[in-house]
């Protein structure tokens, strides 16, 4: 079995809209402090192959998704299902559609996006070689903080409290304490570091207009710059309700948290590099399952009458564009207001009738030795880690999120708000909330860990 690792350059130029933070805030970019890159990991056994890509953007919607894989496949001589597309989530990356308002998806970017990912690919498959490869899991403490049950949106927290290595969160059994790594050897030189570890890329909020991979990018560089010619790859875990411990900051004090956290971050990943020990792996394993979630049962006219009563919003002659004008909460601010509205319409544009659309979540599984990855197309929330983790028949079991599309899949405490997650961003995404996808998206994770066996 044989194994290559590369990257290409995918940074945008300046002026395309930056993704998150909420509807038409118009964030565009003014600087690019470090390169995004594509990174690929093309595996070889026989006459098959399959391929990992990692990519810095926010993520990949469905079509976009699909239009990487055909490319990706075209270069490397695989099926597009033999194609595992993953984002990283950098909220400092350029928007690429699929999410209503969340920053204007740039046509040039889109169209040319698909073939300069691919090119890390082609350049991975020509670099293919027999590989050892080494697994640990090793601690990753006081990075990350839970935004539902803890002061996760660190705005006013105190700084210099927060850049401390030595804080911690009130809840550290609310986050992820371990970073996951798995590295390739050939030769006796590492040439490929996959990492995995559940924490949103967003030290660099909503005041800043700066392209970069935020803490999992800046660490990406620092390891490729200390083992040189390895690729590192970062694979975002569980993060739907974890964020870095310092985030939304002014552009002054984002720049100073983004440099500990990813030194913090990077020096647990090298941890987990010395700790590694070595498994046997002779073959791989690559299934795509995507997989239909029950939605909540909203009929063809209660989606009428929401429009209608949104509509009136912005009928009124008195009404400004400016979308932070509008009712509180935040979540009532025109702004939202017209993103529900847009997403409202795009679901009612996909009934048949009184039947509901119901897209399905990509699923996709990769199995190398004892290590399996399982890739659903949301940002799984911290809870659903265990569940999965413990279903799995597999020694090591990575939870990947926001593989070949993008959402949330809140936990059930989340869900029963019905708030953000579990109910504004399937709007935005043009789709109806899901009725329980905390209870069956990891029931259908555990089965494609089954299926990878």
């Amino acid at each position: 079995m044989k194994a290559g690792f590369a990257h290409s350059n995918i940074t945008p130029r300046l002026g395309v809209q930056l993704a998150g933070y909420g509807p038409y805030r118009n964030r565009a970019a003014q600087e690019i402090l470090a390169p995004l890159y594509s990174r690929a990991m093309v595996l070889e056994k026989g006459k098959r192959r399959s391929v990992v890509m990692s990519l810095e953007i926010g993520g990949t919607p469905r079509a976009l998704a699909e239009r990487i894989r055909t490319a990706v496949a075209s270069r490397v001589g695989c099926r597009s299902d033999d194609v595992l597309v993953s984002a990283t989530h950098t909220h400092s990356s350029p928007s690429v559609g699929g999410m209503v308002g969340w920053g204007e998806a740039d046509m040039m970017y889109l169209e040319t996006l698909p073939a300069r990912a691919a090119e890390a690919a082609a350049r991975a498959a020509e670099k293919l070689t027999v590989v050892e490869w080494r697994h640990a899991e090793a601690p990753c403490k006081g990075i990350a903080v839970n935004r539902e049950t803890d002061t996760g949106f660190a705005l006013n927290e105190n700084f210099k409290e927060r850049m401390s290595p030595e804080w911690r969160p009130a809840h550290p059994d609310h986050t992820d304490p371990t970073v996951r790594v798995l590295t390739a050897y050939a030769d006796g030189k590492l040439v490929g570091l996959l990492h995995h570890f559940g924490c949103h890329p967003v030290v660099y909020g909503e005041k800043t207009a700066s392209i970069h991979g935020d803490y999992s990018g800046m660490a990406c560089l620092e390891l490729e710059k200390k083992y040189s010619g390895a690729v590192a790859m970062f694979f975002p875990g569980a993060l739907g309700d974890i964020n870095p411990k310092l985030n939304h900051r002014v552009p002054s004090e984002s720049l100073k948290a983004l440099k500990a956290i990813a030194r913090h971050y990077s020096s647990a990943v090298v941890g987990g590099v010395k700790a590694a020990t070595p498994i046997e792996v002779h073959s791989f394993k690559m299934i795509r399952q995507d997989t239909a979630f029950a939605r909540k049962k909203w009929s063809r006219r209660s989606i009428e009458r929401k429009i209608a009563d949104l509509e009136m919003i912005f009928a009124d002659p008195q009404v400004s564009d400016d979308p932070f004008i509008g009712g509180s909460p935040p979540l009532l601010h025109n702004g939202m207001e017209m993103a529900r509205l847009q997403g409202l319409r795009k679901v009612l544009a996909g009934f048949r009738g009184e039947k509901a659309p119901n897209p399905e979540v990509c699923l996709h599984g990769l199995r190398l030795g004892p290590v399996v990855m399982l890739g659903g197309g949301l940002e799984a929330y911290h809870g659903l880690q265990a569940p999965v983790i413990k279903g799995s028949p597999h020694d090591h079991t990575w939870l990947v999120s926001l593989v070949g599309g993008n959402g949330y899949a809140p936990d059930k405490a989340a869900h029963l708000r019905q708030g953000y997650s579990g109910d504004f961003v399937p709007l935005i995404c043009g789709e109806l909330p899901y009725a329980k996808v905390y209870a069956e998206l990891p029931k259908a994770l555990i089965k494609l860990a089954k299926s990878l066996s």
